[in-house]
C-alpha cells in the first residue's frame, strides 16, 4: 500500500462543475493500492479487491437500468438500490427502492456486497466510521439500513462518464464507497484535480472518499471491444432517511394521511398535503 499526503491545490470550482473530466486535467495516475493523507487525515482509499466479484457483475448486468438526462445535458444510466426517503410530491412515504422489489435477489447481492467495502471503511478510516456508524445508530431506525453497513441507499452506474461534480444529500464529513466493474475499457478513471490526481478505476478496484467535500468526475469511456463495460456501484447515507420512522409507524402514518385525504376530497375540501408537510 501506498501513502501519499497531499495538501489540496485551490481551485476555481466554476471552471471544473459541470463540464467534463479529461485526463489531461491532472498529472499523476494512480495504479496501485494507494491510501491519500490530507493534513494527517486519511481522505481517499484506492485498492484492488482480491475477493470474487462474479456473483456482483453477474447481478449488475441483469437489473434493468434506467437512462436519465441532467441538468448538464449528460445522459446517464442508472439504477438505485436500498431505501428511499419521504417525497412529499412523488411519494410522501419512505420505501425500499424499486430494484428490491423488480429483481430481489439481485437487489440482495448488490446492496449485500456493502459489508465488504464497510470492512475496509472500518480499518482505513477508524475515526470516520465510528462517525457515520454512530449518527446512523442514533438517528435512522434499522429497518431503513442496508444490514452490517452504515449505509441506507446506493447507486450502480452503467457506462456513465460523469461529469465533475459534487456529490449531495448524503450525511455530511462522512464516505461514500465505491466498487468499480470494467471490461476493454480505455479511460474511465476518476480524476479529483484538487489533490492532481487521476485514478484508474481498474476492474475490482473500489474508492472510499468524501464525494460532498472532494471535486470528481469521470474521463471519457472508450469502449475496446462489443462487450465492454464500466459498472460502478456507490453505497451511501442518505441524510433524509433520519425522518423514516420504523416500517410499522412508517405506514400507519401515510394511511392516516391518504385517509384524510380522501375525507377532504369527499367534503370538497383543499387536499390535503399540508398534512403530510406537517406530519
Amino acid at each position: 500500500m501506498n501513502h501519499l499526503h497531499l495538501s489540496k491545490k485551490p481551485l476555481n470550482f466554476k471552471e471544473y462543475v459541470k463540464r467534463s473530466a479529461l485526463e489531461g486535467d491532472v498529472s499523476t495516475v494512480i495504479t496501485e493500492d494507494t491510501l491519500v493523507y490530507c493534513e494527517g487525515k486519511p481522505v481517499i482509499l484506492y485498492a484492488r479487491l482480491q475477493t470474487d466479484l462474479s456473483q456482483l457483475l453477474a447481478s449488475v448486468q441483469k437489473i434493468k437500468y434506467e437512462k436519465n438526462k441532467r441538468t448538464t445535458g449528460l445522459v446517464t444510466e442508472s439504477a438505485i438500490f436500498g431505501y428511499n426517503p419521504r417525497n412529499v410530491i412523488r411519494k410522501d412515504f419512505c420505501s425500499a427502492t424499486g430494484m428490491a422489489y423488480n429483481s430481489p435477489a439481485d437487489h440482495a447481492i448488490i446492496a449485500g456486497f456493502g459489508v465488504e467495502l464497510t470492512k475496509l471503511y472500518q480499518e482505513f478510516f477508524p475515526e470516520t466510521y465510528e462517525t457515520h456508524s454512530g449518527f446512523v445508530d442514533e438517528k435512522i431506525s434499522p429497518d431503513w439500513k442496508i444490514k452490517d453497513t452504515p449505509f441506507t441507499s446506493g447507486i450502480v452506474n452503467r457506462n456513465n462518464p460523469l461529469k465533475y461534480h459534487f456529490d449531495s444529500g448524503n450525511v455530511k464529513n462522512v464516505l461514500s464507497n465505491m466498487v468499480v466493474l470494467k471490461k476493454d475499457v480505455q479511460g474511465g478513471g476518476l480524476a479529483c484535480p484538487e489533490f492532481d490526481l487521476l485514478f484508474e478505476c481498474a476492474n475490482n478496484t473500489v474508492m472510499l472518499f468524501d464525494g460532498q467535500q472532494i471535486l470528481h468526475g469521470v474521463t471519457p469511456i472508450r469502449k475496446t471491444s462489443p462487450n465492454a463495460f464500466r459498472y460502478s456501484v456507490v453505497y451511501y447515507t442518505l441524510l433524509q432517511m433520519w425522518q423514516c420512522l420504523p416500517i410499522g409507524e412508517e405506514i400507519a402514518r401515510i394511511r392516516k394521511i391518504h385517509t384524510q385525504r380522501e375525507r377532504n376530497r369527499a367534503a370538497g375540501k383543499v387536499d390535503g398535503s399540508k398534512l403530510a408537510k406537517d406530519s
